[in-house]
């Protein structure tokens, strides 16, 4: 074996931490076939000295983010082995509360990231987490495990290199037993050592032989001291081997008997114990004794995790859970405050002073993005950043890569970590290239973590056809609506751009904030662009999560829209009201949580509703609206639920064409007119 040994009682511990792992894994999948254990498995024998020659360098401040084959790692950075068996039992007594299972076991308080399920998902986390250990002003680092598989996808790439760019404390880690699942390493990729792809990236890697933990051990302690003392990421590539199939299913018929005949002559616990006899430094009592402390350790496991409770089902739907804000019914807002000429604002203006003076709050709040901070740059897409990077420094106004997965990972991930992040991807479009950190992670880690992490990130996402074409004019604030976990905030007006912005900023929860490019209000106007200034008061304010504001009280119809539709329907108001009709027009502000009181509130007095929205009609938000409304006031309704909204087309450059696809004003105008002309109470239910 390589390198030299570390003295008798670390040596013996190395020697049972690999054992724990091993026996661990051993026994959980005999009770998993037994059925004792619910879901699945994917198993590490064979990789301990991986996991514990690493880990056992760490300190407790320091993070590691994992894979679906999490145990190795979670037990050998300092998981109690009850918390983690209790917790692939689903039971309540679990590190995360049965919540995660398998494959997240973490906790947080240890610095273990509740696992990431997604190949290749940490390490576009790892840098943002490293990005706030670097910004507080510690040695502490992040070690990122991941598979071979792993370095084919993007995330890679994008994690590694933002790493790299801001010489961040990370240690990426691949694991690389040879096989993504049951595809050979060597089918998939021409250049099978993954340690030379440092060179790429300009930091120091290395491949090591992971069987032989005091050659992960040795290497492993240069890494971490590199990237504590301020000089950046390295990447280590340890060649390993998983001795079981991929999970339960896998019979490992891809693998030939003499394959894994080498391997097994590797085995890197029974080799250490060899060793450690061989080279006196521990007597065979010793390693025997060693070997049986981790594998009672697990004996113990087994017990508490058998007997351990079943989670309360209630405790499933807490939202303290879900959110670190959860949401409250609040009453909706009336129209727009008036104020002195002096602080009339449009949008553009009231995000950026509210950005302004967040900076000036909170030493921890960061933004990061494409050109937002470049000297003499844009400002970003929509020059809303200009002069914030000047006052407030290029370390908490940061210009990233072209690298959308890495920019909201490592938001995530400083989120994480303890700070504040506003990332900006220019346009909504470009969202989709996110969608895993956001949807996933994101929406997702602080339920995972059993209510133990908060994300606080707020994405910024212009949004709107503008006569750019299909790639730039798109609305996808109905599909986030759809996530639980993200909450989504669509801003129309100055007013709600500096109250519902700062209360985002302030919010313990990840926040989608959607912003029409043609309301903007800026220099260079776009065609068709709609002058929203308005009152904006000088003071920092916050506006309650989930409030509607009702722009116009009626009495004969409610119109709920959003963005360019919200103000046609304030045109159309004003032009009914000529006639005598009394529109109600609300603006919903959130999306979620959406607050169905103030509209269901408004409907029950009108009867009638009209929807309006820029995003396409198909699955638009609107078609939730449309059903809860039907449903709960189907005997309030005089008429059928109408909505208005983009043709399901992609949106087509031209001036003519675009206007063909998009929803006008003589459409909402024709909706509300239909049902005005309809009077259908329905005094009760017809039994059935």
């Amino acid at each position: 074996m390589a390198g030299e040994h570390f003295g008798l009682d670390e040596s013996l511990h190395l020697l049972e931490e690999m054992v724990l792992i091993r026996q661990f894994e051993q026994v959980a999948y005999l009770r998993y076939l037994q059925g004792e254990i619910p879901g699945t498995l994917h198993q590490s024998q064979g990789q301990e000295a991986v996991a514990v020659g690493v880990c056992s360098l760490l300190r407790k401040e320091d993070w590691i983010t994992s894979t679906h084959r999490p145990h190795g790692h979670a037990l050998a950075k300092g998981l109690d082995p009850s918390a983690g068996m209790a917790e692939i039992y689903g039971r309540a007594t679990g590190c995360l509360g049965g919540r995660g299972g398998s494959m997240h076991l973490g906790d947080p308080e240890l610095g273990i990231l509740p696992s990431i399920a997604i190949v290749g998902g940490g390490i576009t986390i790892a840098p943002g987490i490293a990005t706030a250990l670097k910004m507080k002003g510690t040695d502490n680092v992040v070690v990122c495990f991941f598979g071979d598989g792993a370095v084919n996808e993007g995330a890679f790439h994008e994690g590694v290199n933002y790493a790299a760019a801001f010489n961040l404390p990370v240690v990426f880690v691949c694991e690389n037993n040879m096989y993504g699942a049951s595809t050979p390493f060597h089918e998939t990729t021409r250049n099978i050592n993954v340690a030379s792809r440092g060179a790429a990236y300009g930091i120091p890697s290395e491949q090591v032989d992971g069987m032989d933990i005091r050659a992960v051990r040795e290497s492993a302690a240069k890494a971490i001291e590199t990237a504590r003392s301020g000089k950046g990421p390295v990447l280590l590539e340890y060649l390993t081997y998983r001795y079981v199939g991929h999970s339960r299913g896998d019979a490992r018929g891809y693998r030939t008997k003499d394959e894994e005949a080498y391997w097994l002559a590797k085995d890197p616990i029974a080799t250490y114990g060899d060793s450690l006899i061989k080279d006196g430094i521990a007597s065979e009592e010793q390693v025997k004794e060693a070997t049986s402390r981790g594998k009672k350790r697990i004996s113990v496991a087994l017990k508490h995790a058998q007997n351990a409770p079943w989670p309360d089902p209630v405790t499933a739907l807490a939202p303290n859970i879900m959110f670190g804000n959860p949401p409250q019914v609040v009453e909706g807002a009336g129209p727009l405050e008036l104020g002195p000429e002096e602080r009339t604002k449009s949008i553009a203006e009231a995000i950026r002073e509210t950005l302004d003076a967040e900076l000036a709050l909170d030493p921890t709040l960061i933004l990061l993005g494409e050109d937002v901070g470049v000297p003499g740059g844009f400002g970003g897409a929509f020059g809303v950043y200009q002069g914030l990077a000047e006052k407030y420094g290029r370390d908490r106004v940061i210009d990233t890569p072209i690298s959308e997965k890495a920019i909201i990972g490592a938001s995530i991930g400083a989120a994480i970590g303890g700070l504040r992040t506003v990332p900006d991807l220019q346009y909504a479009d470009f969202v989709f290239e996110a969608m895993d950190e956001l949807v996933n992670e994101a929406a997702k880690q602080r339920y995972m973590s059993n209510g133990k992490l908060t994300i606080p990130m707020v994405l910024r996402c212009p949004v709107g056809a503008s006569q750019r074409g299909a790639q730039h004019a798109q609305h996808p604030e109905s599909f986030f609506m759809h996530v639980p976990g993200i909450k989504v905030l669509c801003i129309s007006d100055p007013y709600t751009a500096k109250g519902a912005l700062t209360a985002a900023i302030r919010d313990d929860d990840p926040v989608l904030v959607f912003e029409h490019k043609l309301l903007y209000g800026a220099k260079r106007k776009e065609a068709g662009s709609i002058d929203t200034k308005a009152f904006v008061p000088e003071e920092n304010f916050a506006l309650p999560v989930g409030q509607a504001r009702v722009r116009r009280f009626g009495t004969d119809a409610t119109i709920v829209a959003t963005f360019t539709e919200l103000y046609a329907a304030l045109e159309l108001a004003e032009k009914l009201a000529e006639e005598g009709i009394e529109i109600e027009v609300i603006d919903p502000v959130w999306l979620s949580p959406f607050d169905w009181t103030t509209v269901t509130n408004s409907v029950r007095k009108t009867g009638r509703l009209v929807i309006a929205h820029e995003a396409h009609l198909t699955g638009g938000w609107g078609a939730e609206v449309s059903a809860r409304i039907s449903d709960e006031l189907y005997t309030d309704l005089k008429a059928p639920v109408r909505r208005v909204a983009s043709r399901d087309i992609p949106m087509p450059f031209s001036p003519p064409l675009e206007a063909a696809v998009l929803p006008q004003k003589e459409d909402i105008e024709a909706a509300l007119r239909s049902v005005l002309a309809m009077d259908h109470r329905r005094e009760k239910l017809v039994e059935a």
